[in-house]
């Protein structure tokens, strides 16, 4: 009976690459963690997009406690378009779906009053992917593995501007990661 909130794919390049047959369709990227994925994907492959949203809205026929949110959201533009592509699909014409981001990349820290405008209504803190892009680190990175840490007092500011923002825009927040 509680809310449930979906987290709608995020495989970077190199995980889809790791399927069977991904290679065939998948490019080779430099720093696939800051690369080919997350909303930007799916603005650049919408019709990838509507086909999980329409299984999303089978699924929420029968659980209509779930929810949806889009990760790795790095602009306003990309959020619009994916926002748009929820509200034209059969689960964005469902009642009551509460439409969220992950807040991974640091330029969200500036735009909760924007995303709020447009419907968000929560933000999950993302820490590992919002550490290493406060950091400038990669988490996957054994030779940096020490630089990187969630505790750092810029990683705390942000997570705690975000917050605050929620709330001034009266959204809601949450924390995912360590």
């Amino acid at each position: 009976p509680r809310p449930v909130v979906y987290r709608t794919i995020d495989f970077r390049t190199n995980e889809f690459r790791g399927l069977k047959g991904g290679e065939a369709f998948e490019a080779v990227e430099a720093n696939p963690m800051i690369g080919y994925r997350g909303c930007y994907r799916y603005v650049r492959e919408p019709d990838l997009f509507r086909l999980e949203l329409d299984v999303l809205a089978r699924v929420r026929d029968e659980t209509p406690n779930l929810h949806v949110m889009i990760p790795f959201v790095r602009t306003r533009w990309e959020l619009e378009t994916c926002l748009d592509l929820i509200d034209a699909s059969p689960l964005g014409r469902q009642r009551g779906l509460h439409k969220w981001v992950m807040a991974e990349v640091p330029s969200v820290v500036y735009r909760i009053p924007e995303y709020a405008a447009l419907g968000v209504d929560g933000v999950s803190i993302g820490s590992n992917d919002l550490t290493q892009l406060m950091l400038g680190v990669d988490r996957d990175s054994e030779v940096c593995a020490e630089l990187f840490d969630e505790s750092d007092a810029a990683v705390l500011d942000a997570i705690r501007q975000i917050i605050a923002a929620c709330r001034g825009a009266g959204i809601t927040s949450s924390l995912c990661g360590q």
